[in-house]
């Protein structure tokens, strides 16, 4: 087994159990099914709540199976939640989402290559050398409440 995969079952086996308030302020499970191997991924992501849209981003490859969006399930604050998720590539909107992520959760920030000042707030340097890498900002929109 892949590290990577081990590293992201322990957090994804955590947000799906009742144990779940220690990790889901601010973590989910984001499951998208993959565009060409038709496989579902679980993976476990931090994520900022603005109405009913979520935004995470990434660096990783998987965004690709959310462009032009696509239907996921989540497993939010130990529910589970169907979404349309879509991948934003527009470099303002990305950096706004990852500034807003990493100011909301410093943390974040040492996943995200971005350094946070005495000051509380992101590296601008970073956030814009973090864009220019190709990172991607999901944003995840949350079904009407019926």
């Amino acid at each position: 087994m892949r590290i990577g995969r081990f590293i992201h079952r322990v957090p994804a086996a955590i947000l799906s159990s009742p144990l779940h308030p220690l990790l889901s302020r601010r973590r989910m499970v984001l499951t998208f099914t993959g565009r060409r191997t038709g496989t579902r991924y679980p993976t476990p992501v931090n994520y900022l709540r603005r109405g009913r849209e979520l935004l995470t981003t990434t660096s990783g490859s998987w965004a690709r199976s959310l462009d032009g969006g696509a239907p996921v399930e989540l497993r939010l604050r130990g529910q589970r939640v169907l979404a349309d998720a879509e991948t934003v590539r527009d470099p303002d909107a990305v950096a706004e989402a990852l500034t807003a992520l990493v100011r909301d959760h410093p943390p974040y920030g040492r996943w995200a290559n971005v350094r946070v000042g005495a000051d509380g707030e992101p590296d601008a340097a970073d956030v814009a050398a973090e864009v220019a890498r190709g990172r991607a900002l999901i944003r995840i929109r949350l079904a009407e409440p019926t």
